[in-house]
């Protein structure tokens, strides 16, 4: 069995705009010249063409039967976290948003779970949001950006949120998101998620291994996009600073830290996953495909397969990690 933890969701439509912003990044869908297609448009431009697979489950379970794909784990698009609107926006968002993702995951639970959004430019009322996830969505826990309007996700003021999830026994899984360094980056817009994402996924989770959070919740379940971008070639650096400034730098050694963290295998190189698996340790890392967009890695049990492991370890990559991050009470071995 394959769980895919890294998919998103678009809704096939959002409520008419009913706030106070007049100028509001307020998402809409547009029309589109290719069958079954509409475009996200933001801010009144398009952002990005999207196909019925974003939206409709019984799609979704073509494709992923044709790839070798058991089960989605569906999360909003990033771009829907909306996190740059003001409270009551959000909050509409998140309701409309996350009732989308429940009634996917309750059309078909045997091929879908759900990871929904939360209000996080306000994290105590992020907070009280995630102890309904569960009851009113049937979501187990949420997706969040690397960072909060540029405050990193690793920041104390979310504390809040982090405490929340292991109240409520709810995953984390972090997506980049705006990413810092886009005034470096040469090329057509297409590039930022080619360049800046690796840059941003790892700033993330070093910020949460900086800050102090796993240290004070060790049963966090976090797990970071893209294999964490290019956090796994920082750590060495990391690890230097800790062996010859020790405390003054960090409390606890950041390899140990970053073991607790769960990567996806979204990284489209063999040898890069071997790497991953060597430096996080094999239960840690998880299928990720970013499906439905274009950038999508397409049949991800080829690459497992490649890796010429054994069988018990080739169940940890596919479900079993999956399952572990998840803690979904019905399949936990």
């Amino acid at each position: 069995m394959i769980i895919d933890v890294h998919t998103h969701i678009v809704p096939e439509s959002f409520p008419p705009y009913a706030g106070k912003n007049s100028d509001a990044r307020w998402p809409a869908m547009g029309g589109c010249d290719h069958p079954h297609h509409k475009t996200v448009m933001i801010g009144g431009k398009n952002f990005r063409e999207v196909s019925h697979h974003c939206w409709d489950t019984s799609e979704r379970l073509k494709e992923m039967q044709a790839e070798g794909v058991n089960r989605q784990v569906l999360s909003p698009m990033p771009e829907l976290l909306s996190y740059w609107f003001d409270l009551d926006d959000a909050l509409t968002m998140c309701d409309h948003t996350n009732r989308t993702i429940g009634t996917m995951v309750a059309s078909d639970p045997g091929h879908f779970y759900g990871l929904g959004m939360v209000p996080m430019q306000d994290p105590e009322r992020a907070a009280r949001e995630m102890a309904h996830l569960k009851s009113d969505y049937g979501l187990l826990g949420i997706e969040v950006g690397t960072n909060i309007n540029g405050t990193p996700i690793g920041d104390p003021s979310f504390e809040p949120v982090f405490a929340a999830a292991v109240e409520h026994d709810l995953a984390i899984f972090v997506h980049a998101l705006h990413p810092a360094g886009l005034e470096r980056v040469i090329g057509p817009p297409a590039m930022a998620a080619l360049v800046a994402f690796p840059n941003e996924n790892a700033f993330a989770v070093a910020s949460l291994i900086c800050g102090g959070m796993l240290t004070r919740y060790p049963k966090l379940r976090i797990a970071f996009s893209h294999g964490g971008g290019g956090f796994a070639m920082m750590l060495p650096r990391m690890m230097h600073g800790w062996r010859t400034m020790g405390d003054t730098l960090f409390e606890h050694s950041p390899l140990e830290l970053a073991r607790r963290l769960y990567y996806d295998t979204l990284v489209y190189d063999t040898p890069t996953l071997k790497y991953l698996i060597d430096t996080f340790g094999i239960e840690q890392l998880l299928v990720g495909t970013d499906y439905p967009f274009v950038i999508r890695e397409k049949s991800p049990g080829e690459r497992l397969q490649a890796l010429s492991i054994s069988e018990q370890q080739l169940e940890l990559l596919q479900s079993k990690n999956a399952l572990r991050f998840l803690n979904h009470p019905q399949e936990l071995p």
